[in-house]
């Protein structure tokens, strides 16, 4: 077992953790914000602690900052958060990449392949997109091959 940290705010949501990345004003924590309003819990803000184990990625909060969650022009608030590992099944990126991609992506963290997924910031059906990928994620709903 070895630990890390990732520069990423992460939420679980159904037992899935995601990681959200991207530059700082991108929306993590506004989305992270959305996604609890829908029944996610928070697992960190802006740096998620990575614990590695059987080829497994989990995520688990800085000890300080359980629960705590930056929001731009209101401050740092209170939110329902996560206490147990959670195990990461996607890396949600923050961009401005408005180009239409039908190819599943991955990303590697410590040589263990991710679901990678970027959607533009602010776009606003933002939270069901990621719905949607913790369905497929689920598998109660599947890619079609085009």
């Amino acid at each position: 077992m070895s630990d890390l940290y990732y520069n990423a705010t992460s939420v679980s949501i159904d037992g899935i953790a995601i990681l959200i990345e991207g530059k700082p004003k991108s929306g993590k924590s506004s989305l992270a914000l959305s996604l609890i309003e829908e029944g996610g819990r928070l697992i960190s803000e802006d740096i998620t602690f990575l614990t590695l184990q059987n080829q497994r990625i989990y995520a688990k909060p800085a000890e300080k900052l359980s629960g705590a969650l930056f929001i731009r022009e209101i401050g740092m608030i209170s939110v329902p958060y996560e206490k147990d590992l959670t195990e990461i099944k996607a890396v949600i990126h923050m961009g401005e990449n408005d180009d239409i991609s039908l190819n599943q992506k991955t990303i590697l963290i410590s040589g263990i392949e991710i679901p990678f997924f970027e959607f533009m910031s602010y776009d606003f059906a933002l939270t069901n997109k990621i719905k949607a990928v913790i369905k497929l994620l689920k598998k109660e709903w599947n890619f079609i091959e085009l």
